[in-house]
Formats: structure tokens, C-alpha cells, sequence
């Protein structure tokens, strides 16, 4: 039987594995069992509702501030990836340029030091992606994978 090599990335999970073809599928299932929590392993349907609870009204008028869920990100490119993705979800927008996350994140009181640099990180690991332009500056997007990462950082306090 001629070996394999798998490879599977998602948002900072990486794993690669060889070996025979059965070896090698039951090695990576067990590899996302451990390391993935629930929320990436069910997929984008099972994990969105999850997240889209927390970001969703209490009382049903108001909507929640970004502020909110960036209590939940750990760094300034986390930060970045969440209000992106609060963006796209509770602002219902489809892309974002790098100077309104900066003034979403001085709003939310959440300075960055070089939001560009952020979000360029972000472009180079797949979690963002560019979205042509919009009035003048650069537009970004969330990746299917970005999305799913902002989602387990959201629901995984």
C-alpha cells in the first residue's frame, strides 16, 4: 500500500501526517479530536449559532458593543480577527477596511499599536483576505477559516 501524506490546517492548528492511507486518516481523526475543540470540529453551521448567541441582544433591542467580545482575545492580531468578524456579523457588512477596525477598537477602547501589521498577519496566515477597495483604502474579508477561528475564540472564554 503506498503511503500518504495529510495535511490540515485551521486558523493557528496545523498537523501533517504520513504513513498508510488508514493509518494516516485515523491518526489526523484522532489529532482533531484532541487538539480542535467541538465548536471548529462540528463546523461553521454547529459553531455560528453558538458564537451568534453571544453576540446576539440580551433583551432583544440593543445589540452588544465590540468591547464584549474582545475581553475574549489575547492579543492585538485576536483583536483584529474579532472585530472583523463583529463587523461582518452584528454590522451585517461584507468587507472593512484596516481604519475602521482601528476606530471600532479605539470606540471599544482597544488601542492597536500598527492595526496594518495585524491585519497583514492575519491576510499571511488565511484568516483574512482582500476585498478589493472602498473608498480609496483597501476592503478585507474573513476567511471561511478565519470565521471559524473568531467563532472558537468567542465561544472558548
Amino acid at each position: 500500500m503506498a503511503n500518504v501524506t495529510l495535511k490540515l490546517s485551521i486558523g493557528t492548528f496545523s498537523a501533517e501526517v504520513s504513513g498508510p492511507a488508514k493509518y494516516a486518516e485515523k491518526k489526523l481523526e484522532e489529532l482533531i479530536g484532541r487538539y480542535l475543540s467541538s465548536s471548529v470540529k462540528s463546523g461553521a453551521s454547529d459553531s455560528s449559532s453558538s458564537s451568534a448567541s453571544l453576540l446576539q441582544p440580551s433583551s432583544g433591542k440593543k445589540k452588544r458593543s465590540p468591547s464584549e467580545i474582545l475581553k475574549r482575545a489575547g492579543n492585538q492580531t485576536d483583536r483584529a480577527l474579532l472585530l472583523g468578524y463583529y463587523v461582518e456579523k452584528v454590522d451585517a457588512q461584507p468587507s472593512f477596511t484596516t481604519s475602521e477596525l482601528r476606530d471600532l477598537g479605539k470606540q471599544a477602547k482597544y488601542s492597536f499599536t500598527n492595526i496594518s501589521d495585524s491585519v497583514a498577519g492575519l491576510v499571511g496566515r488565511g484568516l483574512m483576505m482582500s476585498a478589493g477597495e472602498r473608498e480609496g483604502h483597501r476592503a478585507y474579508t474573513l476567511t471561511a477559516t478565519g470565521e471559524e477561528y473568531a467563532e472558537s475564540l468567542i465561544s472558548n472564554p
